[in-house]
C-alpha cells in the first residue's frame, strides 16, 4: 500500500505542512492563472463583483468534484453524481407540489425538511446501488454509473415531462442564494463539507480502508476489509454530495430540470484530476482538490469575462485534461528513466 502517512508526503521532510508541501506546484499554478487571467482582463477581473460571483459559482464545483474524488480514490468513477443531483432537486419539487398545504412557494419549514429528507434518501438509494453492483457483481466502476446516470437522466425527463419546475420557498433558496456576514451562504456549506470529508478519508477507519483497497485492491481483501460496506458508503458519500450540490443549484435558479449541469460532469472529474487524485486510486487529498476548483473557477471567470463562446469553454476543459495527461504520463516517464540511470 502507498504510504499515506504525513512524514512521506513530499514536503515533510523540509518541515512544510502536509497541505503546503503536497500541493506546492497547485499554489504556483493558482498564482500562474490569477497573474494570466488579469493580463487578459484588466481590473474588472479583480473587482468584488467578479469575486463575489465566482464565490458563488464555486461551491456547485466544490461539491461535485468532492463526490468524483471519493468514487475516485478506489480506482472508480462516478458518473451518474449530474443524474443524481438533479433527480434530488426533482423529487424535492415534486414532493413540494404534491403535499404542501400551501404550495410549494409558501412551503412551511416542516415540509422542506421533509422533502430535502427525501431528497437525500433517493441520492442515498442510488449510492447504494452503485455501490453493491460493482462490490457483488464486480461490474466495473465506469459501466455501473454510465447505467445508472443513462436511468437516472431519463427517469427525471419522464418526471419532469421535459419541463422547467420553478418557485420554490424562500427557505430553501436561501441555501445557495442567501449571504451570511456578506458571503454565500453556499460557500461556507462547502468549506464545511471539505473539512468533515478530509476528517472522513484521514482520520477514520472507513478512510484507512478506501485508500487501501485503491492503493492495493488484492492485500485489501485479505486484511479481513469488508471491501463490500467500503464501497457501498463510498458511493453513498458520493451521492451525498450531488444531493448538496442539488440545494446550491435550487437556491441559485430557483429551478429545476432533468438536463440542468450535464457539462459539469467534465469539469468535476477535471479538478479531481488536476487536484492530484489519482484515477488509478489510493491517492488524493481534500486540499488539493479545493486548490484544483479554486484554479478552475478562476479559469472559468476570466473566459467568461472574455465573452468567449460556451462551447469553447467546454472545449478548454477538455483541453487542459489532455495538457495534464501528457504531463503526467511525461514526468512519470522521465522519473523512471533516470532511476533506471542510477540503478546502472
Amino acid at each position: 500500500m502507498k504510504d499515506i502517512s504525513s512524514s512521506n508526503r513530499p514536503g515533510a521532510k523540509m518541515g512544510l505542512p502536509a497541505f503546503i508541501g503536497e500541493n506546492a506546484s497547485l499554489y504556483v499554478v493558482l498564482i500562474a492563472v490569477l497573474v494570466l487571467m488579469y493580463a487578459l482582463n484588466g481590473a474588472k477581473f479583480l473587482s468584488v463583483q467578479n469575486f463575489g460571483s465566482m464565490a458563488y459559482q464555486l461551491p456547485i464545483v466544490g461539491f461535485l468534484a468532492l463526490g468524483m474524488m471519493i468514487s475516485m480514490l478506489s480506482g472508480g468513477i462516478n458518473l451518474s453524481i449530474i443524474a443524481t443531483t438533479n433527480l434530488n432537486g426533482i423529487v424535492i419539487a415534486l414532493f413540494l407540489q404534491a403535499f404542501a398545504p400551501q404550495g410549494m412557494k409558501l412551503a412551511s419549514g416542516e415540509w422542506i425538511a421533509a422533502a430535502i429528507a427525501l431528497g437525500l434518501a433517493a441520492c442515498i438509494l442510488v449510492g447504494v446501488i452503485n455501490g453493491l453492483l460493482i462490490a457483488l457483481l464486480k461490474i466495473p466502476d465506469i459501466l455501473v454509473t454510465l447505467g445508472t446516470m443513462t436511468l437516472i437522466s431519463g427517469l427525471n425527463v419522464v418526471l419532469t415531462k421535459g419541463y422547467t419546475i420553478t418557485g420554490f420557498p424562500a427557505a430553501l433558496v436561501n441555501i445557495g442564494n442567501g449571504q451570511t456576514l456578506g458571503l454565500p451562504n453556499s460557500l461556507f456549506l462547502f468549506a464545511a463539507a471539505a473539512i468533515v470529508t478530509s476528517v472522513i478519508l484521514n482520520k477514520t477507519r472507513f478512510g484507512f480502508n478506501l485508500y487501501m483497497m485503491g492503493s492495493n485492491p488484492i492485500a485489501a481483501r485479505f486484511s479481513n476489509i469488508n471491501t463490500v460496506y467500503v464501497t457501498v458508503i463510498q458511493y453513498v458519500l458520493s451521492s451525498c454530495f450531488a444531493a448538496l450540490t442539488a440545494l446550491v443549484m435550487m437556491g441559485q435558479l430557483n429551478s429545476v430540470k432533468a438536463s440542468y449541469a450535464d457539462s459539469y460532469l467534465l469539469v468535476a472529474v477535471l479538478a479531481a484530476f488536476l487536484g492530484k487524485v489519482s484515477p488509478f486510486g489510493g491517492f488524493g487529498r481534500v486540499s488539493g482538490v479545493v486548490l484544483a476548483v479554486m484554479i478552475l473557477q478562476l479559469v472559468s471567470s476570466g473566459l467568461n469575462l472574455l465573452r468567449l463562446d460556451p462551447f469553447m469553454i467546454t472545449a478548454t476543459w477538455g483541453g487542459i485534461i489532455i495538457i495534464i495527461v501528457v504531463c503526467r504520463g511525461l514526468f512519470s516517464y522521465l522519473n523512471q528513466q533516470m532511476k533506471l540511470r542510477k540503478r546502472a
